[in-house]
């Protein structure tokens, strides 16, 4: 398993259990904030992967509930050999809140519980869980190919024997110890976490119920970052009145500061640290040396794994062809803390670009192999505008870019907010019935979907116009940026790969810029354009991405042919 300390020098330590799959994506950001504030107080705390999630291994036969749950007493395990704590708190969020109730019930130090929007019914939240997955599909016309009968949300793919599992799971609040301190964070007006409380309370636990307040807008995607730091200082709080940790000296293994390795039959995977705050995980192929290296970059706030664990994915599946890999977290991303000199909203910003070439830095200090850029809608712009202006880039895989050069009239979070969608799709959802009911019901936000019909329209507009009135136009204007950036890429030699699909507006933004049948493109020699069908903006089918890793494979195949 692969996991993050937050060491400190307090008795009291904390283990993180997380929800699964997507809101574990959601809130790597949130969890990593309580973790540091928590050590801050003088209480050591681990956030972990369980077998089979995140950057953990795979599971060849399967993981299963159990095992999730012997993750986190093995995580406890690891907090006391690594600080010298002894007494442990189960952090559980979701699904993570059963881990922890179980995992406390077998040990014999527990110093007490924090449960969030938990869930504690299995069957309930496999239908809840296929619920939101419907809600995601809806509308798009296209067959995700996922396993007959499995659990899914967002392109996570639950095991089989995790969701048999869970079917049959009811955590109760059985053996809670008399006065044990515990806190509920209540979704808002949500009953059961309500419920939860009382449930404590009544079996002798001294429970506190609290607001989790952001919980909405944290589990909305990770288009945008918000944090509810207010929650955060509340939670510190809360362990200041009810468990005050006592000093221990440091642990033996607290002076270890060899990086850990996971390795497995065709990678070796270990953490990298970029100018001391971006964190990374990079994958190396065994045995041998790399023919070429790719730094997989965040798409808007997911952390490094990617959405549906792309990344992971990815990365080792490239290594057993001798490619290397560096997915990392950018700053204010995921795992790694924000530049206390930069700004909050880091997505299509300059800032962001800094820290790419600082990557590029840190991957060229450590090998003579051929390093490309590689990145999904937001990625893909810092791929594409580092890559033009760094000379050890040898190669940029652009996929479902949807600003191929970012309008300065045009604000970020709004950007951010309006989703994937092509003008196509609008149409579509404008003459159907449902729609009609969502609009009377509340459910659709007229002012942003106007928005971005007329966005859609006005970039049809100009698309016919600016060819006859070239830099008379603002779009004119910015086709000179990007062909100006392209011609820089044919200069030296880079070759640049566009991928795109029909369901997001990616294809629209080619269209844009190169001509209806993108015929522009043929004017650099080093551009190629894929058109994917079949797919989303996420790449969610898992053919569609298989293909993608063939591309990336590809694309660094010939970089190495090209030295």
């Amino acid at each position: 398993m692969f996991g993050h300390l937050h060491p400190a020098l307090g008795d009291t330590g904390v283990v993180f259990c997380a929800p699964w799959g997507f809101d574990a994506l959601c809130t790597v950001k949130f969890h990593r904030l309580i973790a540091a504030d928590l050590s801050r107080r003088g209480y050591p705390a681990i956030r972990f992967d369980y077998p089979g999630e995140g950057d953990s291994l795979p599971v060849e036969a399967g993981a299963t509930f159990d095992m999730w749950v012997a993750g986190a007493l093995r995580a406890a395990e690891e907090l006391r050999g690594r600080t010298g704590c002894s007494r442990i708190i189960y952090y559980g969020m979701g699904i993570g809140a059963a881990v922890a109730l179980r995992a406390g019930q077998q040990d014999a130090n527990l110093a007490g519980y924090v449960l969030a929007a938990s869930t504690l019914n299995g069957r309930r939240y496999l239908r809840e869980t296929a619920l939101r997955e419907k809600i995601i599909e809806d509308g798009l016309d296209i067959d995700f190919g996922y396993p007959e009968g499995s659990t899914v949300l967002a392109s996570f793919i639950m095991d089989p024997g995790l969701a048999a599992d869970l079917k049959a799971l009811t955590v109760g609040t059985d053996y809670i110890p008399a006065g044990l301190p515990a806190l509920v964070l209540a979704r808002p007006e949500n009953a059961a976490d309500i419920e939860l409380a009382d449930q404590l309370r009544n079996a002798g636990a001294a429970a506190e119920c609290i607001d989790f307040s952001g919980y909405g807008a944290m589990l909305d995607g990770v288009v945008t970052s918000p944090m509810p730091l207010e929650l955060i200082e509340r939670i510190g709080d809360w362990f200041g009145r009810n468990i005050r940790p006592e000093a221990v000296s440091p642990a033996p293994q607290a002076t270890e500061n060899e990086p850990p390795i996971l390795e497995a039959a065709s990678f070796r995977e270990r953490p990298e640290i970029v100018d001391s705050r971006l964190f990374g995980i990079s994958c190396a192929p065994l045995p041998g040396e790399e023919k070429a290296v790719i730094i997989l970059l965040n798409m808007a706030y997911a952390p490094h794994i990617g959405w549906g664990r792309i990344w992971v994915e990815t990365a080792r599946t490239l290594a057993y062809q001798g490619i290397a890999t560096l997915r990392v977290d950018l700053s204010n991303i995921g795992d790694s803390p924000a530049d206390p000199h930069g700004a909050d909203q880091v997505v299509y910003s300059e800032d962001q670009l800094h820290d790419v070439h600082a990557v590029v830095r840190h991957v060229r200090n450590s090998t003579k192999a051929p390093i490309l850029l590689a990145g999904i809608c937001s990625g893909a712009h810092s791929a594409l505008y580092a890559g033009a202006t760094n000379a050890e880039v040898a190669g940029i895989v652009s996929i479902n870019q949807l600003r191929l050069v970012l309008d300065p009239d045009e604000d970020v979070d709004s950007l951010l907010m309006a989703g994937a969608r092509p003008l196509s799709d609008y149409k579509r959802r404008a003459t159907s019935l449902s729609t009609y009911k969502r609009v009377f019901s509340g459910e659709v936000n007229i002012p942003k979907a106007a928005w971005n019909i007329a966005s859609h329209a006005r970039d049809r507009v100009l698309r016919g116009i600016s060819p006859y009135l070239g830099r008379f136009t603002k779009l004119g204007r910015l086709r000179g940026r990007l062909f100006a950036l392209l011609r820089r890429l044919e200069d030296r030699k880079v070759p640049v790969i566009f991928i795109s699909c029909r369901t997001d507006g990616s294809l629209d933004q080619q269209k844009l810029y190169f001509g209806k049948t993108l015929a522009g493109q043929r004017a650099f020699l080093g551009l190629r354009h894929i058109l994917l069908e079949n797919a989303d903006h996420t790449l969610s089918p898992p053919s569609v991405r298989q293909h993608v890793i063939g591309i990336l494979a590809e694309a660094a195949e010939e970089s190495a042919k090209r030295g």
